[in-house]
């Protein structure tokens, strides 16, 4: 080997050393949703932290799609996505791994129909859902099974949620499945909107019913697990102080979400926080949990989240199993 092929040797692997590192700079990027999310983002949104001399930044998007394409890029050192985006991301070789589930379901089944406030009253009806083979549409048959309601029949011609709380704030409609925030804006809006359940999903075990909704994933790159763990584990106490926050002291919350541009009023704001449903869990603390909420998905088509069942890669594990917190 002559002396130049060597230098050319030495700076290949100096270039694939570096090129496997996670980029050197003083920030932290989380990349979040709109809606549900940031509210359970509020405490440190309001006062983003520096973490090992590095500032947490807040990349704030109103689709999953725009957060994926940054995951895909790898330009977001954490991440909030749908779990079943993740799980299918995951399962395509996107490397990131599951962390946390804060948000345990904000879809509910609302009307503006007064006859129609009980559960069992729906059958015979047509209830309006956006997206036929997405997360709504998956677990609201899901539930029909479940709570044995027969003669529904689920109509997706709206192609849209906005489209859809249009529709039935101008009595087009009269059941839809909605999500949070968008579900206390047509309260606030019309008195006759009301909320017929949640899309409350349970696995029954011989103690307890223990809820499964796991919707909402916290994300890590997976670059970042090989070189910062003590980063990960701070951002997620971090995270998880701010969920607690929220839930804890609803009034103050609001305030932020409001003075953040999140909501329109802190009294809708307070209203929406418990219909988030945000409780902080470490995904290594609720693997079966995960499992089960996945499995409905890859029941209804093996194709919505990649193919398979994530290995047991998917989740990261935070704290070794003596120093949970």
């Amino acid at each position: 080997m002559n002396f130049y092929t060597r230098i050319l040797s030495y700076l290949f692997v100096l270039l694939t050393f570096f090129s496997c590192q996670p980029e050197q700079n003083n920030t932290i990027s989380i990349g979040i949703l709109d809606g549900p999310t940031a509210v359970s983002f509020i405490q440190m949104i309001e006062n983003p932290p520096v973490i090992h001399g590095k500032q947490v930044r807040f990349v704030i998007k109103n689709e999953p799609l725009q957060i994926q394409a940054l995951m895909i890029q790898n330009k977001l050192d954490f991440a909030v996505l749908p779990t079943v985006m993740a799980a299918n991301l995951y399962n395509k070789g996107i490397n990131y791994r599951l962390l946390a589930i804060p948000i345990w379901g904000s879809l509910y089944l609302i009307s503006n129909d007064p006859k129609i406030d009980k559960l069992e009253q729906i059958s015979g009806q047509k209830i309006y859902i956006f997206g036929q083979g997405a997360t709504a549409d998956v677990l609201m048959q899901h539930f029909l099974k479940t709570h044995l309601l027969e003669d529904v029949h689920l109509d997706y011609s709206y192609n849209s949620n906005m489209e859809l709380a249009n529709a039935l704030l101008q009595h087009k409609i009269n059941i839809a499945v909605i999500s949070e925030p968008l579900v206390s804006m047509l309260k606030n809006q019309q008195s006759d909107i009301q909320i017929i359940s949640n899309l409350d999903i349970e696995r029954i075990t011989l103690k307890e019913q223990k809820p499964i909704f796991a919707q909402t994933s916290f994300l890590v790159n997976n670059k970042m697990t090989e070189h910062y763990t003590n980063i990960i584990r701070e951002v997620c106490q971090a995270y998880a102080s701010s969920c607690a926050f929220t839930y804890q002291h609803p009034e103050s919350a609001g305030e932020l979400l409001v003075k953040h541009g999140f909501y329109p009023s802190s009294d809708l704001a307070v209203q929406s926080i418990p219909l988030c449903n945000i409780q902080f869990e470490y995904a290594q603390t609720i693997k079966e949990e995960i499992q089960q909420y996945l499995s409905i998905f890859y029941t209804f088509d093996p194709k919505s989240i990649g193919g398979k069942i994530p290995d047991d890669d998917f989740i990261f594990e935070v704290f070794e199993a003596t120093t949970q917190p």
